[in-house]
């Protein structure tokens, strides 16, 4: 059970401190006069980040005031497109009207803001795809600029839907493969189509839209016959790749809790297909991602999204500069759900509901924020530039920005045990003239907690709760100065998804690593049966080095199997211009899916 202490209650947890209940010490350091660097990027985009699923141009008072409170940037994502509107027109699907021919050379505008469809809507086996993409081209074109997508993601999730358009028996192999095929081809048709019409080059076409990135499943062939055999054919067409990351169920497969480092190795996979087949990494779009609780509406389930969309955030932002996009999945009033068949009450992601629920939309008398609106609460100060962390336990997660005289920290635990942190701020402790906190912690079975108040200062020692995130806001007398400069960049190697033999030394590349001081890393990605081993034997230039037992997360053992990345620290003294990585197994089974050099290494500012 959680204990329901907190930073804000200093005195509670020193006493748990002294009574002995946490045996471990997690170091967390930040060093605020460090910039950092993610490949080339330092800067917060906060319209990565902090957005909503709901349409951008919605003109109800709640949204403005919500954009405007919670430092929001209209964007986010809805269900419209050619494939609906040819429906509407000619009452089927495949069948397409004569678009008014735009003879004009201008290009057209966009907003920020993804457009995808039902698959019912859109696709059929045998259609037309010439004819769609040529449609698909005019519409974009004769829209009305002011809803015009940036991003158009054709389907949302239509591979889990394939079973819908065959004859044969539901997930028929050879009818699944046949299908996810034609809707391949048919994504990359309409991109080329897209990309080929000059007035529309700011529209970004991404896909595929995926549920269910249980790559593991099945020896990989779970990746074969999705995620890979859409990029083979689809990939090079692609501006982006937008899948969703869920704890729980998505529509199929397995319970899973992605959050850390199954996430982590969904990722890195894609990354490694992606430079290995287009020499660079081809964005990540995560076009929706949080908890999926499949009960009726409660204050309680629908809070539960908030703790996994805290977790993955942290994650997320380590990628700032391969990621298109991430859209918390944090719906509007949802005001299509508020029916008789679901008992008037609000749909499950609602981020505001009606003040008097459960009667129907005609007696509503007013809207008020769910408990999810502390999402939006905890974050909505953070900006600036990006610093210098560090986490001795992969389970607490650390990001920091400074921005003129703020400088913001932002922890979360991953793991199922409160956690006790040393923490170490360094280089503020003269300018310091207070701290604003911010806690929540969700809780399974309770409603929230959610604290705001202001510190002189912040202990040394301090327990990080169950499912808690913290953001410190340290106001400084001064704005920073920054020393040094830290760079991470990470290298990817040619060998990808490889079959796990026992005793058989599989051997990586990595070439032109830049050098310098700073910390190293492999980022190992498995997926194998959870009694095989998680620890093999690993050569660094021909030096071993040690394995830890612990990665970000939890042990996966409700999954069918383990699918993560573990995060082994490699000594810099090791680390050569090019470098060669054996890793030698001792039992057979399962598959090596990806192995990724990460460096991060400091240059002096001399100013």
């Amino acid at each position: 059970m959680p204990t329901k202490y907190s930073l804000l209650n200093v005195t509670c947890c020193t006493i748990l401190f002294t009574a002995g209940l946490y045996a471990q010490l997690n170091n967390v350091t930040v060093n605020p006069e460090i910039q950092k660097f993610i490949g080339d990027v330092s800067e917060l985009d906060r319209s990565k980040y902090f957005v909503i699923h709901s349409a951008p141009f919605a003109s109800r008072p709640i949204h403005k005031s919500f954009y405007a409170d919670y430092n929001v940037v209209p964007s986010g994502r809805g269900f419209y497109g050619p494939g609906i509107d040819a429906k509407k027109q000619t009452g089927q699907v495949g069948v397409y009207p004569n678009p008014k021919q735009y003879k004009g050379k201008k290009i057209k505008s966009v907003r920020r803001f993804v457009a995808t469809e039902h698959p019912r809507n859109l696709y059929k086996e045998g259609l037309d795809i010439e004819g769609l993409s040529n449609w698909a081209v005019q519409y974009f074109i004769n829209m009305n600029d002011d809803i015009r997508p940036l991003w158009y993601e054709p389907m949302n999730e239509p591979f889990v839907h394939a079973k819908d358009f065959y004859d044969e028996k539901d997930w028929d192999p050879v009818a699944e493969v046949r299908v996810k095929t034609e809707m391949s081809k048919m994504y990359r048709a309409i991109a080329e189509k897209i990309h080929a019409e000059p007035t529309l080059k700011n529209i970004k076409v991404m896909g595929y839209g995926a549920a269910w990135p249980s790559f593991e499943l099945k020896d990989f062939n779970n990746w074969e016959t999705n995620m890979g055999l859409f990029l083979d054919i689809a990939g090079d067409q692609m501006d982006a790749i937008s899948y969703h990351l869920y704890d729980g169920v998505n529509q199929a497969g397995q319970n899973n809790k992605r959050q850390g480092s199954n996430n982590e190795a969904i990722m890195d996979m894609i990354e490694t297909y992606s430079v290995n087949r287009w020499g660079y990494v081809k964005p990540h779009a995560i076009t929706e991602y949080g908890g999926i609780v499949r009960n009726e509406f409660s204050l309680i389930s629908n809070m539960q999204s908030i703790r996994t969309q805290n977790a993955m955030i942290f994650g997320l932002l380590d990628r700032e500069d391969r990621l298109e996009l991430s859209i918390p999945f944090n719906t509007d009033d949802a005001r299509w759900h508020i029916t008789e068949k679901n008992n008037y009450l609000p749909y499950k992601a609602v981020l505001w509901r009606p003040e008097n629920m459960g009667v129907p939309k005609n007696e509503i008398t007013g809207w008020v924020y769910t408990n999810r609106i502390h999402f939006y609460d905890i974050w909505k100060e953070v900006k600036g530039k990006r610093v210098y962390v560090s986490t001795s336990n992969p389970d607490i997660q650390v990001q920091a920005f400074t921005h003129d005289k703020q400088l913001y920290i932002a922890l979360n635990n991953l793991a199922d045990t409160p956690q006790k942190i040393n923490f170490q701020v360094n280089a503020v402790e003269k300018s310091m003239q207070s701290i604003y906190v911010k806690s929540l912690t969700v809780f399974e079975d309770d409603l929230p907690r959610y604290y705001e108040n202001v510190l002189s200062s912040v202990p040394d020692s301090f327990v990080l709760d169950v499912a808690e995130t913290i953001v410190l806001a340290y106001n400084l007398k001064k704005p920073i100065r920054f020393k040094n400069e830290l760079y991470a960049k990470r290298y990817y190697s040619e060998a990808f998804l490889l079959p796990i033999v026992a005793h058989k030394k599989m051997t990586f590349s990595f070439t032109e690593v830049a050098l310098g001081s700073g910390t190293a890393s492999l980022s190992m990605s498995i997926g194998r049966m959870h009694d095989l081993s998680k620890r093999p034997i690993i050569l660094v230039n021909g030096t071993a080095v040690s394995i830890p037992f612990n990665w970000k997360g939890y042990d996966q053992a409700n999954r069918k199997k383990f699918f993560g990345a573990i995060e082994i620290p490699i000594p810099m003294e090791l680390i050569k211009e090019n470098n060669s990585v054996s890793i030698t197994f001792p039992d057979s089974g399962g598959h090596l899916s990806s192995l990724i050099l990460n460096m991060e290494t400091l240059k002096t500012n001399d100013n």
